[in-house]
């Protein structure tokens, strides 16, 4: 099967393309030049050199696919709005545009759970809980995602397109460990502000890509949208206790009030000398990543048969080595 990927020397994309040349697929990828791109092609994949911003190159990458899997996006670090808007909206309506003369079969467009704003204790997060009302005050990424996840569906919907939107949480693997949405680690412990009781969005790499093939094969021929959590009744404190059992860390655990109160003096040092890239420490924000989120993953469970093949323990341990 002849496959075609944007974002291939992403963590996600790089994982993609390694399980693909492993199944003997033939794998067509968009990079711009480097290391990492150099590694891809020398695994037996055919790397088109350019970016997102390059219709010729996109339009040589998604030729004669069966599937595309869009992965490519300014995610973090500086960059003005411009910026964000030209690589994730137009980089976005450049590949639905290809995909869409080539007659590829299905594209599955990789977004996030960043889309939804606060949700101020209210029912499940699911796809028909409404964008983020402001994105603006959280960074230029999420409103970026925001306008690409609106263009993509409404493409899809009007030209005719097979398209799947995932929207993952904080994904996880070898290398890259998440300790929360306002955590960080020093040595062997860790530092997380939000309740134990918080839930927490996690996706191993390998779940992923499971769901992520699954996308790609599905028949349905209607525009899609996937939430996707690995366990969506994980709370912080189970995740860090399997977490420094693994590890032999411990995990300190602080209330979210403080961080919210103090967010606007931060906020306004961090944006002044550049700290943060894109993003925003605003109080909005800060309230959002110390509420209680319960996402609902209820429709691609029931309408993909995915769940997560790999549990949170073996996921932990072989992602820590």
């Amino acid at each position: 099967m002849r496959i075609s990927l944007t974002g291939a020397t992403g963590f996600v994309g790089g994982a993609l393309v390694r399980r693909l040349l492993a199944e003997k697929q033939t794998v067509r990828a968009l990079a711009r030049p480097s290391r990492k791109a150099d590694e891809l092609e020398a695994r037996g994949a055919t790397v088109i050199r350019g970016d997102l911003g390059d219709a010729g190159a996109i339009e040589r990458t998604v030729e004669g696919a069966e599937i595309v899997y869009h992965l490519g996006a300014r995610v973090s670090g500086p960059g003005s709005k411009p910026d964000y808007m030209e690589t994730n909206v137009g980089g976005t309506e450049r590949v639905l545009g290809a995909c869409l003369r080539e007659g590829v079969r299905r594209v599955v467009y990789h977004s996030s759970l960043a889309v939804y704003g606060p949700c101020n204790g209210s029912a499940a997060i699911d796809e028909t809980t409404a964008y983020d009302p402001r994105p603006e005050l959280r960074g230029h990424y999420p409103e970026s995602k925001i306008k690409a996840d609106q263009l993509a569906t409404s493409f899809a919907r009007e030209k005719g397109v097979s398209l799947v939107i995932l929207r993952p949480g904080l994904i996880y693997g070898p290398g890259r460990i998440p300790y929360g949405l306002l955590a960080f680690g020093l040595g062997k412990t860790h530092f997380v502000f939000g309740r134990e009781g918080l839930h927490v969005p996690l996706n191993y790499i390998e779940n992923l890509l499971d769901a992520m093939q699954s996308a790609g094969m599905w028949e349905s021929r209607e525009a899609e949208e996937f939430n996707i959590v690995d366990d969506e009744d994980l709370t912080l404190g189970e995740y860090h206790r399997v977490l420094n059992e693994i590890a032999g860390a411990r995990t300190i655990f602080f209330p979210g009030w403080p961080v919210e109160f103090a967010a606007p003096g931060v906020d306004v040092v961090t944006r002044g000398l550049g700290l943060m890239g894109d993003s925003r420490f605003s109080r909005y924000q800060v309230r959002r990543m110390v509420e209680e989120r319960y996402y609902s993953t209820k429709k691609i469970r029931s309408r993909l048969g995915w769940s997560a093949r790999v549990p949170l323990g073996e996921a932990l341990r072989r992602s820590l080595g």
